[in-house]
This record gives structure tokens, C-alpha cells and sequence, in this order.
């Protein structure tokens, strides 16, 4: 014969309190409902609460992993987000050689400026610039005024697709020296 079963009815096991037994698992063990601190319910295996092994709903390790997690290796608050995403793949392909892209931005001395090294440097020019999240896809993405130059507040914008794919070094004539010659800018 087996042990006498404790009732733990009642009882407070780190964040969480037994509210009844909820029966057995499939291997016969004793299980408990337990409602936690956070307002979660929990069905617990008996001998996990009494050990101290489960402590919550699983909340606390949230907590840690939060804590450890997101607020040791983000700061901004936007990793996730499409304008995350947008801001990645411009330092990929400007500074990964491994990465396809390279070969038509990094490769051809397209960079990145200092400044947007930082996502928060870059999130507040975007947010300040025209940068829509809500925008459907392709109706605002980064684009270089002059394909020629660097990723950096002066050359970029938001635009649509359309636009940009007729701002492509195919279609772009930069201005030599010698055109410029002359002409004046206050014309």
C-alpha cells in the first residue's frame, strides 16, 4: 500500500494556494488545483508543490526571463517590430559580407552613419520623418534619395515602392562636375 495522502487544501506554496485536488495524472500521481498571486489557476503535481520545485503559474520564470532577457539586452523596446526589421537588414546588407545583399551596398561602399548604429537613434528619426507603421505593405519603406550615398538622415526617406523602384542606380544619372558648371542655383 501506497502513502497516506496529505490534503494540501489551503495551503501556500511560494505564489500559489491549493484550492482542491484535481485527481490524478496518467502516471497515478496526486494533482492540485492551485490559483497563484497573479490570478492564474495551476493544476500542480503534489510532490513538485511540497519540494518547492513549482512555485507559481509559471509567472515568476516570465519575470526572470523578462528581466533577464529583455531588459539586459534591449533597451529601445522594439526589437520585433517591422521597423526593427527594416533597420537590420539595412546594417546586414551594408556590413555582413556573408549576406547576398552585400554585393550591392556594402561591397560598393554603401554605409550606414554612426548614428543609426543605435535602433533608438534610428526610431526616433523614422518616427519623425514620415515613417508609418501602420502602413500597408510596401506603401513605406526606406529609401536612399541618392542611390549613390549612405544610409543617413539627409539621404533617406519614406516612400512607396513604386517610388522607389524608379530611384535605382539604372535610372539614376548622377550630376558630374562639369554639368553643374554654370548653372546657377539661384535661378
Amino acid at each position: 500500500m501506497g502513502r497516506p495522502l496529505i490534503d494540501l487544501t489551503g495551503q501556500r506554496f511560494g505564489r500559489l494556494v491549493v484550492i482542491e485536488r484535481a485527481g490524478n495524472n496518467k502516471w497515478g500521481q496526486p494533482t492540485w488545483r492551485c490559483k497563484c498571486d497573479c490570478g492564474n489557476e495551476a493544476i500542480v503535481l503534489g510532490n513538485l508543490l511540497k519540494r518547492g520545485t513549482t512555485r507559481s503559474c509559471g509567472c515568476i520564470a516570465a519575470e526572470l526571463w523578462a528581466v533577464n532577457h529583455l531588459n539586459q539586452h534591449t533597451t529601445h523596446g522594439g526589437s520585433g517590430t517591422r521597423l526593427y526589421y527594416v533597420w537590420y537588414d539595412v546594417l546586414n546588407r551594408c556590413e555582413n559580407k556573408k549576406v547576398k545583399q552585400y554585393k550591392w551596398y556594402g561591397a560598393l561602399g554603401v554605409t550606414v552613419c554612426d548614428e543609426w548604429h543605435d535602433f533608438g537613434k534610428f526610431q526616433e528619426w523614422a518616427m519623425s520623418s514620415g515613417y508609418d507603421p501602420d502602413a500597408p505593405r510596401g506603401q513605406c519603406t526606406l529609401d536612399r534619395i541618392n542611390p549613390y550615398g549612405n544610409y543617413e538622415p539627409d539621404n533617406c526617406r519614406w516612400v512607396s515602392m513604386a517610388v522607389q523602384n524608379k530611384n535605382k542606380r539604372a535610372n539614376y544619372k548622377p550630376i558630374k562636375q562639369s554639368d553643374s558648371e554654370g548653372v546657377d542655383d539661384n535661378a
